[in-house]
C-alpha cells in the first residue's frame, strides 16, 4: 500500500518497555509489541520478529490501566528490515502494516485507548 493510498493521517510512537501491555495476536502465537512505526484508526505498522503472510487475519491488544481493548485487523503487506554488526549474523525483524477491519466498531475507541497510553506513559517518564 503506498502512502498515497492512505485514507487517514497517521501518528508514530516510540516508547520502551510496555510490560506486556500490548501485543499482536496472530492465530496462537503472540507477539509483544514494543515498536509502532505509525498508527490511525483504520491500521497500523508495526515491527515483530516474524514474517506474516498479507491477507492474514490479526488481533491488536492492549491492557493498561483502565483500558482493555482490542480490535481486529489483517496484514496487508510486510517487509524484512535486518540489522547487526559484520561480525555477527543479522537478526531479521518485520515492519508490517496491519488494516484494521472496518466493520470493528472498536477502531475508534483502541485508538484513543492508545494515544491515552502513550500520552501517560510520557507524562510518568517525566
Amino acid at each position: 500500500m503506498a502512502l498515497e493510498d492512505r485514507r487517514h493521517e497517521r501518528t508514530q510512537i516510540n516508547y520502551e518497555d510496555t510490560n506486556d501491555c500490548f501485543h499482536l495476536e496472530v492465530y496462537d502465537r503472540r507477539y509483544v509489541l514494543n515498536r509502532i512505526h505509525d498508527i490511525s484508526i483504520s491500521g497500523t505498522g508495526i515491527q515483530i520478529p516474524d514474517e506474516i503472510e498479507p491477507g492474514t487475519p490479526v488481533k491488536l491488544v492492549l491492557r493498561s490501566g483502565g483500558h482493555n481493548i482490542s480490535v481486529n485487523g489483517t496484514t496487508v503487506w510486510n517487509d524484512p528490515i535486518t540489522s547487526g554488526q559484520e561480525t555477527a549474523p543479522p537478526q531479521s525483524t518485520y515492519r508490517t502494516g496491519v488494516q484494521f477491519d472496518p466493520r470493528d466498531r472498536s477502531c475508534s475507541l483502541f485508538f484513543m485507548a492508545l494515544r491515552d497510553f502513550i500520552t501517560d506513559r510520557k507524562k510518568s517518564a517525566l
